[in-house]
């Protein structure tokens, strides 16, 4: 009976971990959906906490994190790093958008310093539609171990998108997202067996989407320490109109 009790009480304490760090802070890219061929378009990185909307100074941020390479993917999959500057509480940069198409920015970075023997990986993504018709842009072969994409379609299904959930290049269900409604609510939402993850949204305007995976048991080590489980998240912010 002292046996089932540990037990019990055990999974209830990583319930309750996992619960919190799917509120922790996290990442994201913060640039127009659309955007003009030969017309430099803007870009913003913050570190955030989407419950509250609290945005972190650069110089808080956790451990390495304000060291991340930021990369635009290209339609065709070509990658490219792009140069960052640090404001106060983000960093700026910008590309130029040569012909139209799909265009994906995006960031993984996983931060050296472990918590309590936990890895934290914070991965993030932005999509550019330049032209009228979205494409769909190809994963890298060192592109983030956790995706969540937007996929392509048509403009009159505007009240609600599909996004996929990859791992490790493959799409894999199962995953769970929390989406942060303009209202200040959350949804749960989990990707299908296919890494499928439809949202509705039902208001208008700034949404924040945050899926979140850990591996209690995959041991590794940082640039600076040893871990034995992996957090990972994945966001995207999309403002509705």
């Amino acid at each position: 009976m002292k046996s089932n009790n540990r037990k019990a009480a055990l999974s209830s304490l990583l319930l309750l971990v996992t619960l919190s760090w799917s509120y922790a802070h996290a990442l994201y890219i913060d640039t127009s959906s659309q955007g003009k061929a030969g017309q430099r378009q803007e870009v913003k990185v913050y570190y955030s906490e989407f419950a509250d909307g609290t945005v972190e100074k650069v110089a808080d941020w956790y451990s390495d994190v304000k060291e991340f390479q930021l990369w635009l993917v290209h339609p065709d999959g070509q990658k490219t790093a792009l140069e960052t500057t640090a404001q106060e509480d983000h960093f700026t940069a910008n590309f130029v958008p040569e012909k139209k198409g799909t265009y994906r920015l995006e960031i993984s970075h996983t931060a050296e310093d472990p918590g309590e023997k936990t890895a934290y990986q914070f991965n993030t993504f932005a999509q550019v539609t330049v032209g009228k018709k979205a494409s769909e842009i190809p994963l890298t072969n060192s592109g983030p171990e956790l995706y969540l994409l937007e996929k392509p379609q048509p403009e009159k299904n505007a009240g609600s998108k599909t996004f996929v959930t990859y791992f490790k290049g493959e799409p894999m269900g199962g995953i769970s997202a929390t989406v942060f409604l303009p209202s200040g609510k959350t949804k749960e939402v989990e990707s299908n067996s296919e890494g499928l993850l439809p949202i509705e949204f039902a208001e208008k305007g700034i949404y924040f989407i945050e899926a979140t995976t850990f591996h209690e048991k995959e041991a590794g080590n940082t640039k600076k320490s040893p871990y034995e489980s992996v957090w990972r998240c994945a966001t995207q912010k999309l403002e509705i109109e």
